[in-house]
């Protein structure tokens, strides 16, 4: 009993002489200092402890606290508030500080580049000091100089704030890191288990790595990492296989990328302000394999494009659930390849303004398309394609072209210096936006000979209501804008049923702002409204769009058409040449038969300098009324073809200059057209709308002359004839403010005698007004009775507003009898 009591008191005082001898011989800031020393020449990373402290007993271990990691110059990498490890002890008999388990606790991680591409985190060795020395004092008290090194067996990381800040990308952001294991440093295969969340959003990465003293070097190093964004229906997961063959030199790699993401927008509940597109049921995989060549120092885009030109792809299988676009929608997207020497193709179901469509699509094999995009198509690839129309959309509901039986393909080769396509169609019935257009057919062929010229030979669209046939040449220049040559005929041609296609709808009538008036202020006046002094910016450029647009094209086409129906209209015949270069823009001679009448006419738009310029001439031409009123904002008050006679022209920079130097001389006539009895009830009050009726009449004639300038039109002749009414009269009409000034003198026929007064129509063309006139006395006149052998109302205006060209004939007055005329009659008023 007594050699036991005696053992165990001896083994007390070994373990207390032990701890003892571990604070005494080892010099705790001494360590700190020297640690610290062997970090940085290991990492290049100062560390500021505020305490440490190393036991040997029960079993060698190290703890500090407020640990701070920093590469000088920049902000810390690393703050933790507690940080303890094992120690190995038989690395110890090898001067190899070796931690095993070594835990970080309630630390922050905070990752910055600045712009000129340094980062905080970049572990360099620091080779100014040789390998540190451990100080461990002798019993004389003197120091032994023993070199170490120092090592990590696996690392745990719990309750981590992650931040990056990267200038030189524009990136930042934050996430936690609820736990970090890596196991099996040293080790040929080191496993990776992180676990994180942003947001409330969870978010894994496992795997395993090769041995990290050879991510560097110069035998194969290969990985396996998985990831994982989300729980449940919304988890995402990526997985990522490779294998390096020379790492130091980034050759002979091999990659396999796979995963599925319910929708590529997850990724911003990591990173939300990726601003990425709305691309549901996105995955496949991708096989690559490349030497892309070492990789430090590149940043993003220059990252991207090394890879991209240097790793090709070896297995493709992508699939999308859909992708929106501008007016319509790309679902069920399918890119596959099997191998290199495999063909390339892409498969999907698109949906464009209510129509649905299947689109069956290859480019050559996987290795012609990539060499193909990688030389700048200066390696043509084959290239086939097909378009059908489908009988549902993508919703399940019928689709507008359901029966349509609408087909396209496309088949040849492209390529930057020489490309051949042919493409052929048909279809039953084909649905565009505004149009239907029945038993279609279409053919051309697309050459391209060198990197500046392409042509479209033998081109024909056909159908009931519209075929095409010419050909055009288009020469793309480096500093020059792209030259169109060519002729295009149409042999018949239906605008009516494609007005859809090419008529926009009138903007809405806009009332005129009326000017604030100045108010009185003792003996000066002022403003309504304050003026505030505004900054004055740089000046901007004043070269409207519209006038960038025409400068950036250069055309030359002659335009022909054997029948046109227009507004109801027959014109054939129709013949222009449409040139523009360097922003000028000409109409010239523009030819054509209508009505019995040879049309002619030009019309030219100079914007090669500003203010712009330009012209038009009329000798004649026929436009519909409905035409020229939708493009004047007007309401839709006539129906008929109209002859319009005259010259314009204008100077300005935009369209209220063009329209207030607008000069010239117009002249506009109409015969056996039709007229809303609204126009004529304005014309002669409401009292007269009882003998017109409601709705639309019968238009004889109508003859509008007149002079435009200084944003006025001046008429001095307008009459029109519509049954037993006829107006005739002058005016003004302002072309900004549409205000009225027209002096007119309405006449209701009975049996050749007329009943008329004077009346003045004022206000605007949207709220016209109108009165009886007085005379120079102030007296209000109503003219009974008349000369039955008076001339038509119908010849003066249109000889007027033809300026001496020819023009239809209105039909003759048929004679009409009514009993009110009798009444008349008996009464003695009409003789």
């Amino acid at each position: 009993m007594k050699k036991l009591t005696g053992g165990l008191i001896a083994v007390i005082v070994a373990f207390v002489g032990v701890s003892v001898a571990t604070h005494v011989l080892i010099d705790q800031d001494a360590l700190r200092e020297r640690v610290a020393v062997a970090l940085r020449h290991q990492t290049g990373l100062s560390m500021q402890v505020r305490h440490s402290s190393v036991q040997l007993l029960p079993w060698p271990a190290f703890e500090a606290s407020d640990v701070v990691l920093t590469r000088d110059g920049q902000t810390p990498v690393l703050k933790a508030h507690t940080i303890h490890a094992g120690i190995a002890v038989f690395a110890l008999l090898h001067r190899e500080v070796r931690f095993q388990d070594f835990v970080i606790e309630k630390a922050t991680v905070n990752l910055v580049r600045g712009l000129d591409g340094q980062a905080n985190w970049s572990l360099t060795p620091d080779r100014e000091d040789e390998d540190a020395a451990l100080p461990v004092r002798a019993q004389s008290g003197q120091r032994i100089q023993a070199h170490w090194t120092l090592a990590l067996d696996g690392l745990h990381v719990a309750q981590t704030a992650v931040l990056w800040n990267d200038h030189l990308s524009h990136t930042s952001g934050a996430f936690g890191l609820d736990s970090l294991d890596l196991a099996g440093l040293r080790s040929p295969s080191p496993w990776i288990n992180l676990q994180g969340h942003h947001a409330g959003t969870p978010f894994t990465l496992k795997g395993h790595v090769g041995t990290l003293s050879q991510r560097q070097g110069t035998q194969p190093w290969a990985f396996s990492i998985g990831t994982t964004l989300g729980e449940g229906d919304r988890r995402d997961w990526l997985n990522l296989d490779g294998r390096i063959g020379n790492p130091s030199r980034m050759e002979n790699v091999l990659l396999t990328v796979q995963g599925e993401w319910p929708n590529l927008q997850d990724a911003h509940r990591l990173f939300p302000h990726a601003n990425l597109p709305d691309v549901p049921a996105l995955g496949g995989d991708v096989a690559l394999q490349g030497s892309p060549g070492p990789l430090t120092g590149l940043d993003g885009n220059a990252l991207l494009h090394r890879l991209a030109e240097t790793m090709t792809p070896t297995r493709v299988h992508l699939h999308a659930g859909s992708v929106v676009l501008k007016q319509g929608a790309v679902q069920n997207l399918h890119l596959d390849s099997a191998g290199p020497d495999a063909a390339l193709t892409v498969t999907a179901d698109t949906q464009w303004r209510d129509t649905a469509w299947h689109v069956e699509a290859g480019a050559g094999t996987m290795q012609q398309a990539v060499a193909a995009w990688r030389s700048g198509l200066q390696t043509a690839v084959p290239l086939t394609a097909e378009l059908r129309s489908q009988t549902t959309l993508l919703s399940g509901g019928p689709s507008l072209n359901a029966q349509d039986k609408a087909r396209v393909a496309v088949s040849g080769t492209v390529g930057a210096e020489n490309g051949h396509l042919v493409a052929e169609g048909s279809g039953k019935t084909l649905h565009l936006p505004g149009a239907l257009l029945h038993d279609v057919s279409l053919h051309g062929t697309l050459e391209t000979h060198d990197r500046e010229s392409l042509s479209l030979e033998g081109l024909t669209f056909g159908s009931q209501e519209l075929a095409l046939d010419g050909a055009l040449k288009v020469v793309l220049g480096q500093d020059a804008p792209p030259v169109m040559s060519g002729n295009i005929h149409a042999a018949t041609m239906d605008l009516d049923v494609l007005k859809g296609l090419w008529l926009e709808p009138a903007p809405p009538a806009v009332a005129v702002p009326v000017a604030t008036p100045a108010m009185p202020q003792g003996n000066k006046t002022v403003p309504a409204q304050e003026e505030h002094p505004v900054a004055i910016p740089s000046a901007p450029d004043l070269t409207p769009p519209w006038v960038k647009r025409l400068r950036a094209q250069d055309v030359n086409l002659h335009l022909t058409a054997d029948h046109v129906v227009f507004a109801g209209r027959d014109y054939t015949d129709l013949s222009t040449r449409l040139t523009l270069s360097g922003g000028h823009l000409r109409l010239d001679p523009i030819s054509g038969q209508a009505q019995g009448l040879a049309l002619s006419g030009m019309a030219e738009l100079d914007a090669s300098a500003l203010p712009v310029s330009g012209n038009v001439t009329f000798q004649p031409l026929i436009l519909p009324a409905g035409l020229l009123e939708t493009r004047f904002g007007m309401p839709l008050l006539l129906q008929g073809p109209v002859q319009v006679v005259g010259y314009l022209s204008a100077k300005g920079n935009n369209v209220d200059e063009l329209r207030q130097s607008l000069e010239g001389h117009l002249g506009l006539s109409m015969v056996d057209g039709q007229v809303q009895s609204t126009l004529l009830g304005q014309m002669a009050g409401s009292a007269a709308s009882v003998v017109l009726g409601k709705g639309d009449r019968s238009l004889r004639c109508l003859g509008l002359h007149m002079t435009i300038a200084n944003d006025m039109a001046h008429i001095d002749t307008l009459g029109l004839q519509s049954g037993r009414f006829s107006v005739s009269g002058t005016g003004t009409v302002g072309l900004g403010t549409q205000v009225l000034d027209l002096r007119l003198l309405p006449v209701v026929d009975f049996e050749g005698a007329g009943a008329s007064t004077p009346v003045v129509l004022t206000g605007t063309l949207a709220v016209p007004h109108v009165a009886q006139d007085r005379d120079a006395g102030g007296n209000f006149h109503v003219t009974l009775g008349g000369d039955g052998n008076a001339a038509d109302p119908c010849t003066a205006p249109l000889a007027a507003a033809r300026e001496g060209q020819p023009g239809p004939t209105p039909e003759a007055i048929k004679p009409h009898h009514s009993k009110a005329g009798d009444i008349l009659r008996a009464l003695g008023v009409l003789h």
